[in-house]
């Protein structure tokens, strides 16, 4: 396809003419705007000293350069594109642009003046307004920051501040040129694309900020939640909340989330009224908020549940407190799980799924996972029987079958039981037969050892009675005095079994105190266990073994027969 030479030249020309005076007025603008729009925006309201207004100017000369150098390769692109597609479709565009601007401008004279008035009108009102605003805005910022409440959130505050001023900057430039388009009348072909460019980059900045506010707002509200702490009555619970560091976090994510999601659905219905776009956004919202509650929902119960059983456990025996302990993680666990099949069904139903039919095959799983799964069902009853009857709790030393240990966990289908060695066993509930718990009350210490027939061992245990008696208050373990009891008569001795009341969980290690005492006391007394034993053994006539002579075993050692 072969391009007149004529429109090839004149769409140059054109175009070269519009490239230059973007350059040149880029190049000014670039040189000079930073430093209007500074002095516009009131920057020796935020800076006292001459050195930090500079370095301010300084800075939003810098910033306004790099976008008025962006924007000018942006339209230099643009340019040269509408000036090949022009030329490929041999139109010749000035003629065209000079009979829109005689037929705009040069036909009425004072439409035009009144139109540039308009326009210069338009630009003074957008500025002196954003000038307006951000005063209101610094001044507004410098207050709270003024106040103790606000003092820790500063940094907070500065940053709403920039994200305002970055709101405040660019919604009244991308008005302007809009309220411009529409004065200068505009093809459509230029307001649509920029009414766009104006929703979506304005969102954004309105989220942006909606979510600084959101943030500093939940910490200043967690900040006052945790003064009710101290306070008497019912408000001390609530302040408690403050704790929940985690759940602020999770409040903060969240309502960033509906700030971006909340602004973006705002701008497509705009845009775009009655889409599934809309629609998605609103479904969004919804299915953000059924998860939060119920994330909140888990932490505040499980709050509550720890304030309420665990509190305060000076005022209740060690077994009560061990019982709350082990009741407080498994009733945390089922409301869990609870909330968590529900939310599953709400954001089913958010989605616009019947949960109907899900809820009956539920039902129906169930039932067949309960004929199935008779061992698992087992194991989880026996262990709703195991909490609520309170055979043994967490910390308890107890004995189940062959494993001696300390419980370390009762869950609602698996024991866990750590042993002397370290090593953890998993011991499913209802494998739980016989258990044999140390930790109720009182246990014994026992101690057997044997002294010999020819001691006097009724004093021996007097004495020994009387010494360790003297010796219980170095050992708090120790609930009584010990027993000496003559077990069995042996040979080597008399056996004799001790018997010491300590406390739970206690008996192996005060038996091996007891065994250090006594062994010290028998030794002081010179008491030493003895035993007398006589063998019979009949040894018969050993044979004569022939007797060699030398040169014989020179003859052996050295292989000669």
């Amino acid at each position: 396809m072969s391009i007149p030479v004529s429109t090839l030249i004149n769409n140059s020309l054109f175009f070269g003419a519009a490239l230059l005076i973007l350059f040149v007025a880029s190049f000014i603008l670039s040189r000079k705007a930073g430093r209007m729009l500074g002095l516009g925006a009131g920057l020796d309201a935020y800076a006292a000293k001459a050195s930090d207004q500079a370095a301010l100017r300084s800075m939003f000369a810098r910033k306004t350069s790099r976008i008025i150098t962006l924007l000018t390769a942006l339209l230099a692109l643009g340019l040269v594109g509408a000036a090949v597609m022009f030329s490929l479709y041999e139109i010749d565009v000035a003629p065209r642009v000079w009979a829109w601007f005689e037929a705009t401008f040069l036909r009425d004279r004072v439409a035009v003046a009144w139109l540039l008035a308009k326009l210069l009108g338009l630009v003074l009102a957008v500025v002196y307004l954003r000038t307006f605003l951000r005063f209101l805005v610094g001044l507004a910022i410098s207050r709270f920051q003024a106040r103790p409440t606000f003092l820790p959130h500063n940094l907070a505050l500065t940053l709403l501040q920039e994200r305002i001023d970055a709101l405040l900057r660019w919604g009244m430039i991308l008005a302007a040129l809009s309220a411009a388009g529409f004065v200068l009348s505009m093809p459509a072909a230029f307001n649509d694309p920029l009414l766009v460019v104006t929703y979506v980059l304005v969102g954004v900045l309105v989220a942006r900020t909606l979510a600084v506010i959101a943030n500093l707002a939940v910490d200043i509200g967690v900040q006052l939640i945790r003064t009710l702490e101290d306070k008497p009555g019912p408000l001390r619970y609530l302040g408690r909340l403050g704790r929940l560091d985690q759940l602020a976090n999770i409040t903060k994510r969240t309502l960033e989330y509906f700030c971006f999601v909340g602004v973006a659905t705002v701008v497509v219905s705009q845009l775009r009224p009655d889409t599934w776009l809309a629609d998605t956004g609103l479904m969004l919202i919804r299915l953000i908020a059924v998860l939060y509650i119920g994330r909140v929902f888990i932490d505040v119960f499980s709050l509550i549940l720890r304030e309420v059983l665990l509190s305060e456990p000076e005022k209740r025996t060690d077994g009560e407190n061990k019982q709350r302990l082990t009741l407080v993680p498994v009733a945390t666990s089922v409301v869990r799980y609870f909330v968590y099949f529900t939310m599953a069904v709400m954001v089913l139903e958010a989605l616009g799924v019947d949960t109907s039919p899900i809820l009956a095959g539920a039902g129906l799983l169930g039932l067949a996972v309960g004929l199935g799964a008779q061992t698992l069902v087992g194991d989880i009853v026996s262990g709703f029987f195991i909490l609520f009857e309170g055979t043994f709790l967490v910390g308890d030393r107890v004995r189940i079958g062959d494993v001696v240990g300390n419980v370390e966990e009762i869950g609602v289908r698996v024991l866990k039981v750590r042993d002397e060695f370290g090593v953890l066993h998993c011991i499913p509930n209802g494998e739980v037969r016989l258990v044999a718990n140390h930790a109720r009350e009182y246990v014994n210490a026992v101690v057997e050892f044997s002294l010999p027939y020819d001691e006097d061992i009724p004093g021996i245990l007097d004495h020994l009675r009387t010494q360790l008696s003297e010796k219980r208050s170095m050992h708090p373990d120790i609930l009584s005095d010990t027993d000496f009891s003559i077990q069995g008569l042996q040979d080597t001795g008399a056996l004799i079994r001790s018997l010491t009341r300590v406390k739970p969980g206690c008996d192996d290690s005060v038996g091996d105190v007891i065994r250090v005492e006594l062994f010290a006391l028998l030794t002081s007394l010179g008491v030493m266990p003895s035993a007398c034993y006589v063998l019979k053994t009949h040894q018969p006539a050993k044979a004569q073994l022939p007797v060699r002579t030398a040169e014989a075993n020179a003859d052996l050692l050295s292989g000669n027969d």
